[in-house]
């Protein structure tokens, strides 16, 4: 596993083209459906989101679960830069695992969106989590789904293959018995609604950025040329999402559990 710091993989991860492409992960409209989704189960006094980045996921939970308390971590400074924009509370850089201790039993719900896949250590990240809530608090977490067909039809140009070393990518058996370990039960899990329309847009993209010739001038030239099939592909996904969900193609699962409390 490899031991690089979250900030360089957050960085890599920025400049990568397929990055660029999943963006669309942090829609409204998918941060609307997350909160639902916690709010079917609980209404949190506090909520902190990890990996926050922006704090997108609580400007946007606000319009679903008014009278919660947001805060957020981050390894970046665009978490002040959330705190400033009154998206959160309260701001805490740095990782989780070193924050945990002094946030111990703070927060009723924890949410982790696209966040495992970015940081070098995924179980230390869900134990701190355990540290953080509260008992029967919630975590949430949001991650791509290795098992889906789309990750092995694709293989190495799956986008978030392309993103992380494999042995962050947490399939969801494994992740449910590291969450039974820590003392977690599972609440919910679901598999179709979270998927992410754009794997054959991001494999487009690999291979257009893998293919283009490494001189700007050219590279810009070639670019253009391989527009129509990055539209193409984009529109494919859109137009065939509903199938692919219903037939194992879903990108991503959604997992929510509850924190026991200590025997």
């Amino acid at each position: 596993m490899s031991n690089r710091p979250v900030s360089y993989v957050r960085q890599q991860a920025t400049d990568d083209p397929v990055e660029r492409v999943l963006r669309a992960r942090h829609s409204t409209r998918r941060h609307h459906a997350t909160a639902h989704a916690l709010a079917r189960h609980l209404e949190p006094e506090s909520w902190l989101d990890v990996g926050t980045g922006h704090g997108r996921l609580p400007a946007a939970a606000k319009d679903v679960l008014p009278y919660t308390a947001y805060d957020g971590t981050d390894t970046g400074d665009a978490v002040e830069e959330a705190r400033d924009a009154g998206h959160i509370e309260e701001a805490h850089q740095g990782l989780l695992p070193d924050l945990a201790d002094r946030l111990a039993d703070r927060y009723d719900a924890v949410s982790m969106v696209h966040h495992l896949e970015c940081v070098p250590d995924p179980e230390a990240e869900l134990a701190a989590a355990r540290t953080v809530l509260r008992p029967g608090g919630h975590l949430v977490i949001e991650a791509a789904d290795p098992e889906s067909r789309s990750a092995r039809i694709l293989g190495p140009w799956w986008p978030a293959h392309a993103r992380a070393p494999r042995e962050r990518l947490l399939p969801i058996g494994r992740l449910r018995r590291t969450l039974d370990e820590l003392g977690f039960t599972l609440v919910d899990v679901e598999r179709r609604a979270p998927h992410l329309p754009l794997d054959l847009t991001g494999a487009a993209v690999l291979a257009a950025d893998r293919w283009l010739p490494r001189a700007a001038g050219p590279r810009r030239a070639c670019g253009w040329a391989t527009a129509p099939l990055i539209v193409l592909a984009y529109a494919l996904d859109q137009l065939l999402a509903p199938l692919l969900t219903r037939t194992g193609f879903g990108n991503t699962y959604r997992v929510i559990a509850r924190r026991d409390s200590d025997v």
